[in-house]
């Protein structure tokens, strides 16, 4: 459909931004939009034209992506009309920018092109070390950071269409990079966890504080303080001795608290520390928490509750109860599923984001954050998770059907059909069953299971690989239809062609070592170089799908896991074919008898809901710090 909006100059350029990329082009000409301000979400069509009542500029987007989705090319009558209220005050998209994928700029730029004609009011950059601040000179070395000008670029362009940009840190743990360097080790208690309490741990924390009040525009902040479960358990119980976690925890917040006010920003942080104190410190209290607890938090912070991985409302639902026991603002992030390794869980996240956003609405939580993490390399594109971006923005208006509509919907925002582009999560998907909490890893504990020690082969059932045979079709036939998306249904395409031979590997080669079957054998030295090819292949695509997303940066960590594969590989397959040729008397490695991976002896599970995500410990049980 052509729209001619009628509006101010700024979202003139938002809205030629958006042209002819979703379904809608903006043109002179085309049919009359004109926008008003309201307290409701609604448009009508009179007398030739579209009067859009929003509440907030990117709704204007939103809606003009809703007529014409509607519409299609069908000319309107007088009877169309829509009208609609939010469920969530905020509903967020945040990135992870730390696990070595620092997404360019361009990058950005598409995703809130995306954003903002799905509606949603913020983007977060969740940055533990990934952005330049002053003082700290090793902040964001060979990280590829932000710089001052980055950010501000990037809070423009959010701000053209009405999309807040808000800075996610971190201010007591999660500097799992800065650790390492000599230079830094003085911040640090135990682990990555800061040693609370030192005034230069105040002067660091004020450092990223005042870099974020100068580059973003907006006057929230999150300021993290998650899982820093080991809190004064290091140098500081040396110095100061056994303190309760709890007071330290209290104290810390409101010295950081106090610095976020002199820079006019409002925080907002996760609130699972504040329960796993309280269970440790004050296990009699039960369930709920103690006053002294409730009473310890600035209410000025918001605290949000952060959980991805249920599927039944009433569990939310509890937690959030608890959770409303604090006078502070509630918060809620569920998860877009894009860190298991390089391929996305949609089906899942559809569901652990549906049951936990009824559980909002009736919790009265109308701030709702879906979380885009890239724990332990962040190998996976935040595109790949486009379908359940858009089930978010879509029961945010209380549409939770994901029939035509809905699909329709997808396909003007993707540029390709919702079911093609679903083959995306494929590569996680180990059995034929349809079951959603079947959620696992196994694009990437099969990719780096190793051929010889295999310690994850007890949890594979016979024909894993006729099965990734079979999604590898369904992913070069999505691969043909997906427009500018190719080049990530590229990467899933040679990721299952990789996996047809390499998740069963370890299990045939110890069968026919175990038989004696040397044809076999013979057969499978063939198999590994053939492997090696598509390893080759998959390294190349993915490859390309990172350096068109990301800053260099950060993929070295891809060149030496990958890299090893190989190298482990040919090891594998001159190991078998000196014992075929009489050069070797035995391969040991096949030699010992397997054990569960899952800790159950002889008897092995196949566990078909497995999520280890770990590189090292998906690769060997030997040491590898």
């Amino acid at each position: 459909m052509v729209f001619e909006l009628i509006a101010d100059e700024r979202t003139l350029r938002a809205a030629n931004e958006l042209s002819g990329k979703f379904g809608f082009t903006v043109a002179r000409g085309g049919v009359k939009v004109f926008v008003r301000m309201g307290d409701k979400f609604a448009c009508a069509y009179m007398q030739g034209a579209f009067t859009v009542t929003v509440q907030k500029k990117v709704q204007i987007f939103l809606a003009l992506k809703r007529i014409s989705d509607e519409l299609g090319t069908r000319t309107p009558d007088e009877s169309y009309a829509f009208e609609g209220n939010c469920s969530f005050r905020e509903l967020c998209f945040m990135l992870d920018c730390s696990r070595n994928a620092v997404a360019k700029r361009e990058t950005l730029f598409e995703l809130v092109r995306h954003l903002a004609v799905l509606g949603y009011d913020s983007l977060g950059l969740y940055m533990e070390d990934t952005f330049v601040v002053k003082n700290q000179p090793y902040f964001g070395f060979f990280r590829n950071p932000y710089t001052a000008e980055d950010l501000r670029a990037v809070d423009e362009y959010c701000a053209l269409f009405g999309v807040e940009l808000v800075p996610y840190i971190q201010t007591l743990a999660h500097f799992n990079s800065l650790v390492r360097h000599y230079a830094m080790a003085h911040l640090f208690d135990v682990n990555d966890i800061l040693n609370v309490g030192e005034e230069s741990i105040y002067s660091f924390i004020e450092d990223l504080i005042s870099t974020c009040a100068s580059c973003f525009s907006t006057r929230r902040i999150h300021i993290g303080m998650d899982e820093a479960y080991l809190l004064g358990r290091g140098k500081y119980m040396d110095k100061n001795g056994a303190k309760p976690r709890f007071e330290l925890m209290s104290a810390h917040l409101k010295r950081v608290n106090d610095i976020c006010k002199k820079y006019g920003f409002k925080p907002a942080m996760w609130s699972d520390m504040f329960f796993a104190l309280a269970e440790s410190q004050y296990a009699q209290y039960g369930t709920d928490l103690p006053r002294e607890v409730l009473d310890c938090v600035p209410r000025d912070i918001e605290l949000v509750y952060w959980d991805y991985y249920q599927t039944n409302e009433e569990v939310y639902s509890e937690r959030m109860r608890r959770h409303r026991a604090f006078p502070n603002e509630i918060g809620f992030a569920t998860g877009a599923w894009k860190w298991l390794g390089y391929t996305p869980d949609n089906r899942y996240s559809f569901e652990c984001s549906a049951q936990s956003a009824r559980a909002c609405v009736k919790n009265g939580i109308r701030d709702y954050i879906v979380t885009g993490w890239g724990d332990n390399g962040a190998e996976c594109s935040p595109f790949a998770v486009l379908p359940a971006l858009h089930y978010c923005s879509r029961f945010n208006y209380g549409d939770f059907e994901r029939g035509e509509a809905f699909k329709k919907s997808f396909e003007t925002l993707a540029g390709m059909s919702f079911d093609a582009f679903m083959t995306i999560d494929l590569c996680n998907r180990v059995t034929d069953h349809d079951d959603v909490e079947e959620k696992n890893s196994a694009n990437k504990y099969l990719l780096y299971n190793d051929v010889l020690l295999g310690t994850l082969d007890t949890t594979l059932d016979d024909g894993t690989g006729k099965l990734y045979a079979e999604h590898a079709k369904a992913l070069k036939k999505a691969k043909q239809v997906a427009g500018k998306w190719s080049y990530i249904f590229e990467t899933q395409y040679r990721l299952a062609l990789v996996l047809e031979l390499k998740a069963e590997m370890g299990i045939w080669l110890r069968r026919a070592y175990r038989e004696n079957d040397k044809r076999q054998l013979a057969d499978l030295v063939s198999k590994l170089h053939l492997l090696l090819f598509r390893i080759e292949n998959f390294y190349a695509a993915h490859r390309k799908q990172w350096h068109t997303e990301n800053r260099p940066n950060g993929f070295d960590v891809q060149d030496i896991r990958i890299g090893a594969l190989k190298q482990r590989i040919k090891v594998a397959a001159d190991k078998v074919s000196a014992y075929l040729k009489g050069q070797a008397e035995s391969v040991p490695e096949l030699e010992e008898e397997m054990l569960d991976f899952m800790g159950h002896d002889k008897e092995f599970e196949k566990d078909y809901d497995q999520c280890e995500w770990r590189w090292r410990r998906m690769t060997s049980v030997n040491v590898n710090e």
